[in-house]
């Protein structure tokens, strides 16, 4: 369920829930979120939560609280062997995504949020079977800026590098999620 109010300050306030019947078989979620095109000059990314490197619900503990910005060219990991998923934000109590004048949006959680924003799309990095952007010379900077506003995402594991699962704690099981933020012109 998606509800939008749009208020007279002009800003939009979004609540979102999921609830799975008891019985499902659906699989497990790997993020519990929404994902926003923007422009393109909305490249200024600044942020509070934790930072100012990328960090996942299971490693975040050497990523400090603050404000942080960061550009979007540099959203995401260019040290990883083959170009991946990267680039994400725990912790978040406000984002802000502007251009070179200023002018761009805010989004506040209801509760604290989680986030990525880059040039490219989460497919560009993991096209499945195909793997075919194998260097990182292969991502293309797009035409916009994509924003990831959630609530969660599943943790990246890796206590090994045999393929252990990602502890329970950190993956997305329940039944039932629920969150909300306001997005803002600034």
């Amino acid at each position: 369920t998606l509800d939008y109010l749009i208020q007279n300050d002009g800003s939009i306030k979004v609540n979102a829930a999921l609830e799975l019947s008891p019985n499902s078989e659906a699989p497990e979620l790997p993020r519990m979120g929404m994902r926003f095109s923007l422009p393109s000059n909305y490249n200024q990314v600044q942020w509070y939560g934790r930072g100012p490197f990328e960090n996942y619900n299971d490693r975040h503990t050497a990523a400090l609280l603050g404000i942080h910005i960061l550009h979007t060219d540099e959203g995401w990991e260019r040290t990883y062997v083959r170009p991946q998923e990267s680039g994400y934000r725990t912790d978040t109590r406000w984002i802000k995504l502007y251009n070179a004048e200023g002018i761009g949006l805010q989004v506040e959680g209801a509760q604290p949020l989680s986030f990525s924003a880059m040039s490219q799309l989460t497919e560009d990095f993991d096209e499945g079977n195909i793997k075919k952007n194998r260097h990182i010379t292969d991502i293309v900077k797009r035409r916009f800026v994509t924003l990831h506003v959630d609530l969660a995402q599943r943790g990246v594991g890796g206590d090994n590098s045999w393929g252990a699962q990602t502890h329970d704690v950190y993956r997305l099981l329940a039944k039932k999620y629920s969150y909300g933020f306001t997005i803002r012109a600034i």
